[in-house]
């Protein structure tokens, strides 16, 4: 980071990195999801809440981004978190936000700039203790 370009570094913050999956891996991601969604309604609500995360890192492992952002916000639900789940949330919520913003979709632009808020608030409350 130190001895990079200013320009390499914008590029390497603003992409997602996915790697290609091959197809037995996918089919791996989306046996474990449901498994793990069978699994999280007999579980307790912090159990269920890693579960809710496991699923939706794994949906966005696949590139799924609507039902990772849905596991995600409900993992978030059930326990307040700054882990893998917030930053991936976050990380999603941001590219969902930019695509509303260069197609002048000022409806989605500010429901994701809201959920961004919501994140933040978040991130203040597990810093500060509050429940």
């Amino acid at each position: 980071m130190w001895f990079k370009r200013k320009s390499e570094i914008n590029k390497n913050e603003n992409t997602i990195s996915k790697k290609k999956l091959t197809e037995d891996q996918k089919e791996e991601l989306l046996g474990f999801i449901s498994r793990k969604s069978i699994e999280v309604q007999s579980l307790n609500i912090e159990n269920q809440a890693r579960v809710f995360e496991e699923i939706g890192l794994a949906y966005y492992e696949l590139g799924d981004e609507e039902n990772a952002i849905a596991s995600l916000e409900k993992s978030l639900q059930l326990k307040k978190t700054i882990g893998e789940s917030f930053k991936t949330l976050l990380k999603l919520y941001n590219k969902k936000r930019a695509e509303a913003a260069k197609s002048n979709d000022v409806d989605n632009l500010q429901t994701f700039l809201n959920k961004i808020d919501l994140l933040m608030q978040i991130s203040k409350d597990v810093t500060r203790g509050v429940k």
